[in-house]
């Protein structure tokens, strides 16, 4: 059993020190009321320390995300790591446990969800080439319009005046494709959260406590 316990701490260094003092105590009891005593007893009960360990992180990883939401303290900057984090580790979590059900329902999502990806994907890269667009469009004509006003006053201001306007719109519009990319893939991470619960409450994982 120790072996195993070993193992599985290996396995949480996503954790903090406390959190994992929390897993290890919690499955260190589980087995021991269990009487679990070998390691081979203790896969057949919670899986691989890898899949269990999985599990866990998904937990954690989900618990944080609504924490976050219920109190509001969402951080823009680093919340789409947070999110496509959580995602990555559900996806792993439900590959480890779920029964042959949880990999159909996991399918079909993924089916389901690569059209309107797809269209998002295209959408935000036309909108990021925009953007690029009118971040190099300003640049240029700023440049050329501060060497032309020496030779041609009114030419050198209205390429000045183009390109100022460029670098408006870039700025003006920055936050507006942020704020939709951000919660784009805050609503994908709550999808995938919702799956996991399901399944959870389906008791569509193989192995769980």
């Amino acid at each position: 059993m120790h072996e195993y316990i070993d193992e599985l701490k290996s396995h949480l260094t996503e954790l903090t020190a406390e959190e994992q003092l929390d897993v290890i105590n919690f499955y260190t009891e589980y087995l021991a009321d269990a009487g679990i005593e070998t390691y081979a007893a203790a896969v057949d009960k919670l899986g691989t320390p890898v899949q269990l360990a999985r599990k866990v992180l998904a937990d954690y990883s989900i618990k944080a995300s609504q924490t976050m939401d219920d109190t509001g303290a969402r951080t823009q900057s680093k919340q789409p790591q947070r999110d496509v984090r959580t995602i990555w580790l559900i996806i792993l979590a439900i590959l480890s446990f779920a029964t042959p059900v949880g990999l159909i329902i996991l399918a079909i999502l993924i089916t389901i969800c690569v059209v309107p990806f797809s269209i998002i994907f295209s959408i935000v890269v036309t909108i990021a080439a925009f953007f690029l667009g009118l971040l190099l469009m300003g640049v240029i004509l700023i440049g050329a319009g501060g060497y032309i006003i020496f030779t041609s006053f009114w030419a050198g201001v209205l390429v000045l005046g183009i390109g100022f306007t460029a670098l408006g719109l870039f700025l003006l519009l920055l936050p507006i494709f942020h704020w939709l990319t951000v919660n784009g893939i805050h609503l994908v991470s709550q999808l995938f959260q919702k799956l996991y619960n399901f399944l959870n409450e389906k008791n569509h994982f193989g192995k769980r406590v």
